[in-house]
Order: C-alpha cells, then sequence, then structure tokens
C-alpha cells in the first residue's frame, strides 16, 4: 500500500512538472527591474557582449597584476 502511495505522488508529481514549459527568450521579461519591451534573453546577450568587451582589458589588468618573483633575503 505504501509502496503504491509512493509511486502515485512520483508519478504526479513527474506530470506536473512536465505540463510546466520551458521559458523562452523571446518572451517579455517579469519582474520588477525590466524596462518596457525587454525580453528574457536581452539581459544574457547584453552580458555577453560586455564581457567579450572587457576582456582585452582584464587581461592586460590581470597580467599587470601577477607577482613578480620575490628576491631572496640574506
Amino acid at each position: 500500500m505504501r509502496a503504491f502511495a509512493l509511486l502515485l505522488v512520483a508519478a504526479v508529481s513527474a506530470l506536473a512538472l512536465a505540463a510546466e514549459p520551458a521559458k523562452k527568450a523571446d518572451e517579455p521579461m517579469a519582474g520588477k527591474m525590466k524596462k518596457p519591451g525587454m525580453k528574457q534573453g536581452d539581459v544574457k546577450k547584453s552580458a555577453s557582449a560586455k564581457k567579450k568587451e572587457m576582456k582585452p582589458k582584464l587581461d592586460k589588468e590581470a597580467q599587470s597584476m601577477e607577482p613578480t618573483k620575490p628576491t631572496p633575503q640574506r
């Protein structure tokens, strides 16, 4: 009896999760921080574009911050 109830609960929950549609990037954004006309994929696109733009600057800064070899103490 207990196994049947557990199986029934698992089946019902799997159906409930499967029925929920996945979010699409072209759907309007939900939330308070959205701007009018923003879509869900806009944030990810802008973040990857900004990362690509900043990569040379970040690499140059990382090279300048690399530690030099310590001088031996006498």
